[in-house]
């Protein structure tokens, strides 16, 4: 990849931002990045002051190959007509909105368009980043891509079919599961005499821990909790509480994220409608 562009730098976007520059993506000479509020893209360039910081959205497309649009669905009609008017054939134009289909991308000039859903966890250089190709690329072309988004990312394919659902997985997990932890320690701190701050050093660690065992192949999640439920013991008194209270608690949660979707991505149709 030559230059890269990064469209809104909010907590994703910026997120990818430093991960492509610190994994070594691309040099920051090569990135370009472009904001509503000046103040955000002062800070990066603070922190990266190689980093090119682009007055508007159309000087940013001059200068780059590859634009990840990482905006909200509700701030794409800002700019999808200075997308329509500046893109070019030759740009790759990449999503990282999930309402957004990419059919109703493909009118752009843009002749490869892509969804690639990041998680906070790319933080780490890691983590899956979900990837989605539009109809227009080569198999030549996918590899290649692939192969740059690996340099900070475990990009996985996947079908539109299972969008939303792989989301809910891997980008809204981080949150879910540390909503959970909380109330596990807070629960800790109101039932017995341990403080707030042992409590969440504690359970930090043991996550910490608890990722480097499947990273490691010890277990996968089911022989993992096999191997702490001993027969007869504490554990196991624990889970029948959580099984108990659980029942249908993300059934919901799927339920209302992916309707949340629906609603989302009506949205985006009627506005992608208007640009056609």
């Amino acid at each position: 990849m030559k230059n890269i562009g990064i469209v809104g730098i909010g907590n994703m976007g910026g997120m990818l931002t430093e991960v492509m520059i610190e994994r070594g993506g691309i040099p920051e000479k090569n990135m370009f990045i472009f904001n509503r509020s000046l103040e955000k893209s002062l800070h990066f360039e603070r922190s990266f002051p190689d980093l090119n910081i682009a007055n508007n959205l159309p000087e940013l497309l001059q200068h780059t190959d590859v634009v990840f649009v990482c905006v909200r669905p509700a701030q794409y009609k800002d700019i999808l007509s200075e997308l329509k008017k500046h893109l070019t054939y030759d740009h790759i134009l990449a999503t990282i909105t999930s309402p957004v289909l990419l059919e109703d991308l493909e009118y752009l000039p843009a002749r490869r368009v892509v969804r690639t859903v990041p998680s906070i966890v790319n933080k780490t250089g890691k983590g899956p980043l979900l990837l989605t190709f539009g109809e227009n690329w080569t198999t030549a072309e996918k590899n290649s891509f692939q192969d740059w988004l690996s340099t900070f990312s475990q990009p996985i394919s996947i079908s539109d079919d299972i969008l939303r659902v792989s989301s809910d997985i891997v980008s809204c997990g981080p949150a879910f599961i540390s909503f959970l932890i909380e109330r596990f320690i807070y629960s800790a701190v109101a039932e017995t005499e341990i403080t707030l701050d042992d409590a969440e050093k504690l359970a930090e660690k043991m996550m910490i821990s608890y990722g480097y065992l499947l990273q490691q192949g010890h277990y996968d999640l089911r022989s993992l909790r096999e191997k702490v439920n001993v027969p007869g013991g504490i554990t196991g008194e624990g889970l029948k509480v959580l099984d108990k209270h659980s029942e249908g608690m993300f059934e919901e949660v799927f339920q209302r994220t992916h309707q949340k979707f629906r609603e989302d991505k009506q949205e985006m149709q009627k506005t992608l409608k208007n640009f056609k």
